[in-house]
C-alpha cells in the first residue's frame, strides 16, 4: 500500500496485452486494440491508495502511447473512472443512492457521443458476491477495519463512472 507505479510500467502491461501490434501499426491507419473501454480509478484513487492513483495514471499513459503517432484519430479506447467521494459518503452504503442519482442527472452529459456519468447499483446478489471477493480473493487484507468497508462502503452497492477525455 505504500507503493506507487510507475505509470510507463502500468502502460507497457496494458500495451503488451490490449495493443501489442501497436508499434507497426503506420501513423495514416487508425489506432488499434482488442479491448474498447478501460474502467480504473480516478486521480484520488478513492482513498488515496497509490496503486489506484498508479493505474489511473498508466491508463492515461497507455492511451497517451497509443495515440502518439496517430493524430486526427479518435482513440478506439474510451476511459472511464471510478469517482472518489467524500469519507462520509464513501461510508453511508445504499443511504448514499439519492445524493448519487441526483448528482448523476445534474453533471450528465455527452463527451464524445458517450454518456457521463455512468451509475451502477448492485442487488443483494451482487453485493454478496462482491463481500465474498472480498474475503477469498483479497484474504491477506483483511484486517478489522476491512470488515467494516465491505459492510458499509457505498463502493460495495453503488458505483459511479465518468468518462475521461482520451488523448
Amino acid at each position: 500500500m505504500t507503493v506507487t507505479w510507475h505509470p510507463r510500467l502500468i502502460s507497457n502491461l496494458l500495451t503488451t496485452t490490449f495493443a501489442p501490434k501497436m508499434a507497426s501499426i503506420p501513423s495514416k491507419e487508425a489506432p488499434k486494440a482488442n479491448i474498447d473501454a478501460i474502467i480504473t480509478f480516478d486521480a484520488h484513487g478513492i482513498s488515496s491508495h497509490p496503486n489506484h492513483i498508479s493505474l489511473h495514471s498508466g491508463a492515461h499513459a497507455f492511451l497517451k502511447a497509443l495515440m502518439h503517432r496517430h493524430s486526427g484519430w479518435d482513440c478506439p479506447i474510451k476511459l472511464y473512472t471510478l469517482t472518489t467521494t467524500s469519507i462520509l459518503r464513501k461510508y453511508l452504503a445504499i443511504v448514499d443512492a439519492p445524493a448519487t442519482m441526483v448528482g448523476a442527472v445534474v453533471r450528465k452529459k455527452e463527451l464524445g457521443g458517450f454518456p457521463t456519468p455512468l451509475v451502477f447499483a448492485s442487488s443483494p446478489i451482487g453485493y454478496r458476491t462482491a463481500q465474498k471477493a472480498m474475503t477469498t480473493a483479497h484474504e491477506s487484507q483483511m484486517r478489522w477495519f476491512r470488515w467494516g468497508w465491505i459492510t458499509v462502503s457505498r463502493y460495495m452497492v453503488l458505483n459511479d463512472l465518468k468518462k475521461e477525455k482520451t488523448l
